[in-house]
This record gives C-alpha cells, sequence and structure tokens, in this order.
C-alpha cells in the first residue's frame, strides 16, 4: 500500500514538472520557483522507490557533480553566484530524476499528457491575450511603462514572450511525438491541435529563433503524415497563386527586406557585441571561465558596446565565457554524442521488410534528433539559458527518450505499432469479395 501511494506520488511529481516549469517565472515558495522544490520531491521519490540507475542517470550525475564543483571554484563571493549555481543544480537533479522515474512505455504516454497539460495551461492565456489584446498584470516586470504599453508580442503568464515562445516550441516538439504515438482519435487530434496552435502562437510572441524553430517542426510533421503533406502541399500552391493574383508578392518582398535589415539593426549588433564579448572573456579567463553569473558583471568591461544588454543571450556564451572550455566542451560533447547516434539510427518505420526500425523506435529516433537540431536555435533565444527551467525540461524530456532508446527491450519499444500504420484496411469492394470467396470455398453443411 506505501509502495502504490509512493508511486502514485512519483507519476503526479513526474507530470508535473512541464506545469510548474510555465509558472517558474509567476509563482515563488519562499523565494524558489515551485519547480525548484518539485526537484527535491521527485529526486526523494526516486531513491526511495527506484533501485537501479541507468547509463544516461550515471553520466548525467557525473557530469553534475563536476560542473558544480567546477562553479563552486570559480564562484565569486558577493554575487548571484550561488544562486546559479543552485539553479543548476536544481536542473540536473530535475533531468536526473526524470530519467530515474521513467522505466517503460507507459512512462512516455505520461510525458507526452503531462506536456499537454502544460501546454494547454500556458496556452490558452496566450491565445485569450492574443485575442483580447489585453497583456496580463506580470506582463515584461522589468521593461519601462511605455515599451510595456506599447508592446504586441504575447508572452502569456510567463512574462517574457521569448520565454512562452521557448516553452511552447519544447511543448510542441513532444505534442508531435504524442499524435504520432497514441492510438485514440480523440487523444491525437488534441495533440494535433495543439502542436498546430503552438505554432500560431509562437508567431505572435515575436521570437524569430522560435519560429525558425516551430517552421521545423511543421516540416517534420508534414513528413510523419503524407494526409497532412497533401494537405501542405495543396494549401501552398493555393496560396501562391492567391498571392500573385492578388499583388502580394511585393510585400512579401519587403517584409523580407524588413528581416534582413533587423538583423543588422542596434538590437542585432547588441547581441553580435554580447557574443564577442562573451569570447573576450573566456580568453581572458584563459579558457577556465570568469565564473557563474559574472558575465552581467563584466560587460561593462568589455571591448564592445551592448546598448544596455547585459545578459548573455547565448546558452553557449553563457555555458564557456561562465564555466570555461572544460565544462562546454564536455557538455557540448554530451549533446553531439546524442545527436549522432540519433542521426545514425535506421529511421525507416516498421518493416515492411525484415529487420526494419520498430514504429516508436524510429518515432523516438526522430524526435531526439530534431529536438537537438533546434536546440541551438533555442538556447539562443531566451535572455538566459540557464535561468530558465523551460530549459531543464527539455533536457529532461530528451534524456527519458534517450533512455528508452538504449533499453528498447525493457521499454517495450519493438511492439508492433497502431494497425492504422501496419495493417490499413481494405476497401469496402474488397472486403465483400474476400467473404464471397471464402463462403464459396466452405463445403456445404449437410443436414
Amino acid at each position: 500500500m506505501t509502495r502504490r501511494l509512493g508511486e502514485g506520488a512519483l507519476v503526479a511529481s513526474f507530470m508535473l514538472v512541464p506545469v510548474l516549469t510555465a509558472w517558474a517565472s509567476t509563482a515563488t515558495i519562499a523565494g524558489l520557483p515551485p519547480v525548484r522544490l518539485l526537484a527535491l520531491a521527485l529526486l526523494a521519490l526516486v531513491v526511495l522507490l527506484r533501485d537501479r540507475l541507468g547509463v544516461i542517470a550515471q553520466v548525467l550525475l557525473l557530469v553534475t557533480a563536476v560542473w558544480l564543483a567546477w562553479g563552486l571554484f570559480l564562484v565569486q563571493p558577493g554575487g548571484d553566484g550561488y544562486k546559479e549555481l543552485l539553479g543548476v543544480g536544481a536542473g540536473m537533479i530535475t533531468v536526473i530524476a526524470m530519467t530515474m522515474a521513467a522505466r517503460s512505455r507507459r512512462w512516455l504516454t505520461r510525458l507526452c499528457r503531462a506536456w499537454l497539460i502544460g501546454m494547454l495551461v500556458t496556452g490558452l492565456p496566450g491565445l485569450v491575450e492574443l485575442i483580447t489584446g489585453r497583456h496580463l498584470p506580470n506582463y515584461r516586470l522589468s521593461a519601462p511603462p511605455w515599451v510595456r504599453a506599447s508592446a504586441t508580442d504575447i508572452a502569456s503568464f510567463m512574462v517574457n514572450p521569448n520565454l512562452f515562445a521557448y516553452f511552447l516550441v519544447v511543448g510542441m516538439t513532444v505534442m508531435i511525438v504524442g499524435w504520432q504515438m497514441e492510438d485514440g482519435a480523440v487523444m491525437r487530434f488534441l495533440y494535433f491541435t495543439t502542436a498546430l496552435l503552438a505554432a500560431v502562437l509562437v508567431f505572435f510572441t515575436g521570437s524569430r529563433l522560435c519560429l525558425a524553430a516551430a517552421a521545423l517542426l511543421l516540416v517534420w510533421m508534414v513528413v510523419r503524415s503524407r494526409a497532412l503533406a497533401r494537405t501542405v502541399a495543396t494549401l501552398a500552391v493555393l496560396g501562391v497563386l492567391a498571392g500573385l493574383a492578388g499583388g502580394y508578392l511585393p510585400r512579401v518582398l519587403a517584409g523580407t527586406t524588413q528581416f534582413v535589415h533587423d538583423l543588422s539593426s542596434t538590437s542585432g549588433q547588441s547581441r553580435m557585441h554580447l557574443y564577442q564579448n562573451g569570447f573576450w572573456m573566456l580568453l581572458r579567463s584563459h579558457g577556465l571561465g570568469i565564473g557563474p553569473a559574472q558575465f552581467q558583471t563584466l560587460v561593462s568591461q568589455a571591448p564592445w558596446p551592448t546598448y544596455e544588454s547585459v545578459d548573455p543571450h547565448s546558452g553557449f556564451t553563457e555555458v564557456f565565457s561562465g564555466y570555461g572550455l572544460v565544462i562546454g566542451s564536455a557538455l557540448l560533447a554530451l549533446v553531439g554524442a546524442a545527436l549522432l547516434a540519433a542521426l545514425r539510427g535506421d529511421w525507416h518505420r516498421y518493416p515492411l521488410r525484415q529487420g526494419g526500425t520498430p514504429y516508436l523506435r524510429s518515432l523516438l529516433l526522430q524526435a531526439v534528433a530534431v529536438s537537438l537540431v533546434i536546440s541551438p536555435m533555442l538556447v539562443m533565444a531566451n535572455s538566459s539559458f540557464l535561468r530558465a527551467t523551460v530549459a531543464w525540461a527539455q533536457l529532461g524530456t530528451v534524456a527519458v527518450w534517450c533512455q528508452a532508446l538504449l533499453e528498447p527491450d525493457r521499454w517495450r519499444l519493438d511492439d508492433r505499432p497502431p494497425s492504422r500504420t501496419v495493417s490499413p484496411q481494405l476497401p469496402r469492394r474488397y472486403r465483400i469479395a474476400r467473404r464471397a470467396a471464402v463462403g464459396r470455398a466452405q463445403p456445404p453443411a449437410h443436414e
């Protein structure tokens, strides 16, 4: 009975990760985001209820220990360094605990449904914000009043539009997996609709990098569905014809020109200068790193002007400048190894030929590859990568998928896929002909 209650608490904590991740920038408990406290609860539950460490969890534990030890060596007293290290530790604990908690195919379904709940909780307020044009009271709290009054980018209750876009893109990835994995028509419709709605909302956040990532995810959706591919191709042709007939082509060209101009604007230049300053800090520290949360302090001493921008605006800059070449290279090596393994996998869906990759394993291979391909766009989308709890939820999700791929027998990834992908129903006229043939082949009954 006690173990059953513990498992129920573990399932609930596991499924709360995406929801509390979204609330991290809105509510705090004792000054800490709720997802930080959830990480401690998850850790306690997996220590009590799990008796083995998977390969992914072992590697992540080693990386976490080295990362935190080096961060403590570099940390400067009197700043936000310890706070950043606390966030890194809680984030890695979340990733490790998620990997240890999930241990069967059922947990893949739970993971997708947890993200579905999180997407609905954050997406519906964003949709209302888009329709009404009214922002929530916590919208861009750190911005000047005139910016808050004039800005049109939506952020739901996540304060920052870029952070909201980051959450939507990660959730959209999981929605596509759920759409392809679920058997029930209702759940498949929910996943599919939520994924499309997420792409629409990303457009209105104003995050160009997240919009590019969402476009790649839409391409993945089209590749996964022939019916969707035909629909998109038809709509694209009709859209081009309507654009040519309505004279919209000059507007499209003007919008493209404006986009290129924005890249060379003050905002684009400040981004480039932030990256250059990060490289300068790395060289100044001889590759060892300047310490946690020191970028914001030293950027004023750097040679390139950043036009009042002080955050690194790139996970690469934040990690390499703060923690040095060793930690940054180790993290890149882990991501690169996972991406290479996913890309080298056989993506052919359930075997029409002997030895083909089972359906679910192929789906997870693609999910890992797509998630890691779009990650460079996402880590540069928000002002800070390490402070964004969405990043740790994304890493935990990908880590669960990787653990499943390493243990396909334990996770039953080789089971036959849903009947819609293997044995499509014969047309009605063939079914009638088959029944008639079977009836003629049977010997007559004797009275």
